[in-house]
This record gives C-alpha cells, structure tokens and sequence, in this order.
C-alpha cells in the first residue's frame, strides 16, 4: 500500500527507480502503475495534500465522446479502470463516487440535425458505436428539461462524473509508491549520461528516470531540464449552486455546442463551468481568483439550452454560490503530452493535459508503460502523444 508522508531527515529516501513531479491525479495514476511494475517510485508534492491544485479545481467529469481514435480509445480505456476502480486498484469495496448519468451536447444551431448527425457518425467509425444521435423532439423526450429551441443532441450513456479526489487518494492508496508531501522540487540534475537525480528543499534524491506531470508547473518544471514545453496555461472557472428543487438530479452532463457551457447534478444543486475562449494566457499559480461576474455569465449560457435555470436564478441568493477556480495547460493542438523529452535521457513527459482527470488512468499506465520498455517510446506512428509531434514549430 502506499505510503503518504510529509518527510524529515531519517525517512527521505536517498534513490529511487523513478521520480515523479507533481501530486495531482496525473501524477498518482503514473506513481502507482510505476510502483505496479516493480519500480521503486516516489512522487514530490509541493502542498499540504494531493490533488489540490488543477486535480480539485476540476469538474470531474469523464467522457469518451471525442473526435480522434487515439483520445477516443485513451477515454474507453480510462472509463474501463474507473468501472473497476477498486479492483484495479486491490481495495475491495472503494467508492469514487461514479455518476454514469451520461454526457449530453445539445445544439440550437439551424443546421445542427445534418451537423451533429455527422458528427455521430464519425464518432460510431472510430469506435464508439454506443454514441447516440437524438433530433429535438427525442433529446426532449428523454430529457425534458431541454428547451423546445434545442433541434439537435449527441448522447453517450456510459459517460458522466466522480470524485477526482477519491481517484487520487484510491490510485495512491493502491499503489506502492512513496508520497513526500510538502516536498517542493527545486531542480532536475543531469550529467553525461542524461537525468542523475531531482532537488527539493529537503535535499536530492538520484534517480536515473523522472516523469514530469505537474500540471500548469510542468512548463517551468521541464525548463529546468532544458526542456521547452508548447504549453498556454488558462485559468477555468466554475460554480457550485446550493440543492435546489428545480434542478433535475438524473440529469446528465449538458453541454450547449455552441458556446461549451455546461452544468451538471452535484448533491441536490449543480456544478457550472465555462472554459473562456479569450481568457489570456496566465503564469502557473497556486492562488487562482475567479472573476466575480463568472457565475452570471454561466448562468446565463446554460439557461438559453435548459430553461429551468431561469426558476433557480429567480431566487438564488449570493450565499448559495461558491465560485472557485484553477489552472489547466493546454498545448497547441489540446492533446496531451506523453514520453520523453527530446535530448534528455530518463526525462519523461504526462503533461498539457486539458482534460487531466478522465485521461489520467490511461495516460499514467501509458507512460509507465514506456519507461519499462513496454512500449514503443520515440515513434511518432505508435504514440500520437509525442512531443515530437510539435518539432517543426519548435524548431
């Protein structure tokens, strides 16, 4: 089982077979199917506690309904792991709080019946042959709390939410791995040979592999090996609203297509996000302010797709709305990073996440699946995630 400690002199560790950079979800997936196969992993986290940062801030959500086969099939094959968290993980009866209520895209749009239509269509080619195409009359009928201007939908029924903290805390739990909490990193040691050993605040640990996957930190964390990430780092926003009677509890995850605005059931009221296409590019910070007019903005935007908002608002007080807000790093092409780092021996790369919770049990056996040779590192062919994917913009 593993072990979540904050340090002192006698139990900092000395050597590990791998080091991992960053304690949030990405980061435990990694530590344990590392720790699963025989390697001697410890993880550095920075904070009081895992999963704290980008990991808390999220909406939880997971979805397979995307448009390349290779997200396509790293989403079924995360949702497979979370379906069978607590035997993945050897801890018989552990909840995760798994809300498979679906994900719903909902459109207004004129031409949306022969836009969505297609879209199905490509998604069923790919491998996804539970998606399901809903014109308005149907969308409203399965769900009806969904306005009459709604012409079109794309529904998956396997989809839906969970708690991105008990993931965390069950992935580290089950492994057998080393968490050094309070732990900052401070540097990457290289030597002729390529990666020698990580520094932190409380002293170095040498080590031959090291996996970066610090979230918004990756970037600056990568740099200290030399290494440039293609990463924008945004801030995303979201809401909590107080139960309320209006708000439909078997409803799925609501998506208006257009505008990428969503809701969902969260314990009697809902959670609300919006990611800003014009939101700038920030630095990584702990300490991320939400913008006091976000929550009537959201609000406003899943009210035109599901009118019921317009009853909540109607007496919502500021006391039944709790905004928060973190960091996600998005790459050029909103794909994650996964491998190793160009001309850095031992340096391996789970970072740009955008979609970081519902990728990572995918993405972290992915990777330790590469350090352990069981897969193919360097080709691009085999791994549609490598960072030599962006090597002519770097150039």
């Amino acid at each position: 089982m593993g072990k979540i400690i904050i340090p002192d002199s006698s139990d900092f560790p000395k050597w590990a077979d791998v080091v991992v950079i960053g304690g949030g979800i990405v980061g435990v997936a990694t530590a344990f199917y590392t720790s699963r196969a025989g390697l001697d992993t410890v993880l550095l986290e920075m904070r009081d506690g895992l999963g704290t940062l980008a990991t808390a801030a999220s909406a939880a959500t997971f979805r397979a309904l995307f448009d390349e086969p290779e997200i396509v099939e790293m989403m079924k094959a995360s949702i497979e792991v979370f379906e069978n968290f607590a035997e993945v993980v050897g801890l018989p009866g552990y909840d995760i709080g798994m809300h498979q209520q679906g994900y719903l895209f909902v459109s207004s749009e004129p031409d949306a019946l022969q836009t969505l239509r297609d879209k199905v269509e490509h998604k069923q080619d790919i491998g996804l042959g539970d998606v399901e195409f809903l014109d308005g009359d149907e969308v409203r009928y399965r769900f009806p709390f969904i306005s009459t201007e709604v012409t079109a939908a794309i529904y998956r029924a396997r989809d839906g939410w969970l708690s991105a903290h008990e993931v965390t805390y069950g992935f580290a739990r089950g492994s057998q791995a080393l968490f050094l909490l309070r732990t900052k990193a401070t540097g990457i040691e290289l030597d002729g040979r390529g990666v020698c050993g990580v520094k932190t605040e409380r002293g170095t640990i040498g080590t031959r592999t090291v996996v970066i996957a610090a979230g918004p930190f990756s970037g600056q964390v990568a740099e200290w090996a030399g290494v440039e990430l293609p990463v924008d780092i945004i801030r995303l926003q979201s809401v909590v609203i107080s139960p309320h009677p209006s708000i439909p509890q078997s409803a799925p995850v609501t998506v208006d297509w257009v505008t990428g605005s969503y809701w969902r059931p969260e314990v009697g009221g809902a959670l609300l996000g919006w990611a800003n296409p014009y939101e700038p590019n920030v630095e990584p910070g702990e300490n991320v302010l939400t913008d006091w007019r976000f929550p009537a903005i959201v609000l406003e935007k899943v009210s035109k797709p599901s009118p019921f908002w317009r009853e909540v608002v109607a007496d919502l007080k500021q006391n039944q709305l709790f905004a928060s807000a973190g960091q996600v790093a998005y790459t050029l092409d909103a794909n994650p990073i996964l491998g190793p780092a160009p001309g850095v021996e031992g340096l391996f790369l789970n970072a740009g996440h955008s979609f970081g919770v519902m990728a990572s049990p995918a993405a972290g056996r992915y990777v330790a699946e590469m350090i352990t040779g069981q897969m193919s590192q360097m080709s691009i062919e085999d791994n549609p995630f490598s960072y030599e994917r962006f090597a002519e913009l770097l150039a």
